[in-house]
């Protein structure tokens, strides 16, 4: 992948911890995640698209790990990170 993709799944890895999103809803969560994805993938270059599909993976891994795969009548709760 090239730098600029590398550093965007960085910055989008980062950007999923709990700390970032407590006291904001799962909504507010997904909105953000889904169109920072679509930005990242329409920024990479077709050679970066199976790296980049892996990366975000494991990025996914992430964010199922911090709890915001809820189901949609949870969508408006609020994010409480465990402290």
């Amino acid at each position: 992948m090239r730098d600029a993709t590398t550093i965007a799944v960085g910055e989008l890895h980062r950007a999923v911890g709990a700390e970032h999103w407590q006291h904001k809803t799962y909504r507010q969560f997904w909105t953000w995640f889904n169109a920072r994805c679509i930005d990242i993938v329409g920024q990479a270059d077709a050679a970066d698209l199976d790296a980049l599909g892996m990366a975000l993976l494991e990025v996914r891994d992430a964010v199922e790990a911090n709890g915001y795969m809820v189901a949609s009548d949870r969508l408006d709760e609020a994010i409480e990170a465990e402290i």
